[in-house]
């Protein structure tokens, strides 16, 4: 049996919950798996569980201290009664509570690190975040980008595993983008409306190009503190015809949004300072899993989810940001070909099949 312990986790949206989720289904496939999670929104918590066939789910709500109190005493009652192969947690944050209980049980634990959670508030917070990683078996992480900065925390950990985020195999559906503007392609940012996903910088971009492409259409996919900076930006630039806000979007909603994108645009900002970086992107690959391109900026492990010239453009200023769209909209056979090529290592190296492989390799090796 496996246990998955984790804070975030569906009905939430984001790029960890969908990893969490994604990892529980693929290895219920071979192993018997519990997921312990949050509960964020009772009603939709029980509605999605409840579809939920291939894994049990248990929920904890309430305040934080009390949500990792009850969550631990039912981890001690499962392994009570069942022999437990190994448990896995979203990061470090949810081991905290369990971690000696775990230790003294033999149970071996793989962590997870993305990324934001091992940003070094001061030495109290770094010496917390290596006692507890060191205590575990392996640490998985999303990219080098984030394995480097581990390594600056301990050098004493056991195992480390760099293993991408994976995406579902879906059909070519090249041939079937819907068409909604005239042929002029359409841009798309899907993510959480905070300050490093870069809104304003894109918004700036749409601006300038609209002097060239007065057609130009540009979909935001998501919600966060950011919606009001932006609803004002969109409003200060005079782009109400050009900018669509569709909030928060589920799976199906994402199909038919990617379905009519031809440039996914996404760059960063360095946030490292206020505690905000981007280990990794899962959103750049689960666009190129429909055969879109990406712009991305050359921070964090982006460059390591759009290679450059290969799967889409890395930028490094808004000049470039404004060229690189302006590229991808005037060439559609290389906007094309870099989608494409996109797909193809979605498909062939990045698909939840293979890297599902490498979990279960690792969790073998605890047998």
């Amino acid at each position: 049996m496996i246990i998955i312990l984790t804070q975030c986790f569906p009905t939430k949206v984001g790029g960890i919950e969908t990893l969490m989720y994604d990892i529980a289904s693929y290895l219920s496939i071979k192993h018997d798996v519990k997921v312990l999670a949050d509960q964020q929104d009772t009603h939709k918590d029980l509605k999605f569980d409840k579809n939920n066939k291939n894994f049990s789910i248990f929920r904890f709500k309430g305040l934080k201290f009390f949500r990792k109190r009850k969550k631990f005493k039912q981890l001690k009652k499962i392994c009570s009664v069942n022999k437990i192969d190994v448990v896995i947690t979203d990061s470090w944050k949810s081991l905290e509570k369990p971690i000696k209980f775990l230790k003294e049980k033999k149970i071996p634990i793989i962590s997870l690190v993305h990324g934001n959670e091992i940003i070094i508030k001061n030495n109290k917070h770094k010496n917390r975040i290596k006692k507890i990683l060191e205590l575990t078996s392996a640490v998985i992480l999303n990219s080098n980008y984030t394995k480097n900065l581990l390594t600056k925390i301990s050098k004493s950990l056991k195992r480390i595993e760099v293993i991408y985020p994976g995406v579902k195999p879906t059909n070519n559906i090249l041939e079937q983008k819907i068409d909604l503007n005239n042929g002029f392609p359409t841009l798309l940012t899907l993510a959480r409306l905070e300050k490093r996903k870069g809104h304003a910088l894109i918004l700036k971009s749409i601006f300038n190009l609209k002097k060239i492409y007065p057609d130009i259409q540009y979909i935001i996919a998501g919600e966060g503190d950011q919606l009001d900076n932006i609803k004002n930006e969109i409003k200060n630039f005079n782009l109400d015809n050009n900018v669509k806000l569709v909030g928060t979007i589920n799976e199906s909603q994402k199909k038919f949004i990617f379905s009519k994108t031809d440039i996914m645009v996404m760059p960063t900002l360095d946030q490292s300072h206020a505690n905000s970086i981007e280990g990794f992107g899962i959103a750049y690959i689960e666009a190129a899993q429909y055969g879109i391109p990406s712009i991305a900026s050359n921070i964090g492990g982006t460059p390591e989810a759009v290679l450059h010239n290969k799967t889409g453009l890395i930028i490094n200023n808004l000049n470039e940001l404004d060229e690189s769209i302006k590229k991808l909209i005037e060439n559609k056979k290389y906007r094309i070909k870099l989608g494409q090529n996109a797909k193809i290592r979605a498909d062939n190296e990045l698909n939840w099949e293979k890297q599902i492989e490498k979990y279960n390799k690792l969790i073998d090796n605890f047998q």
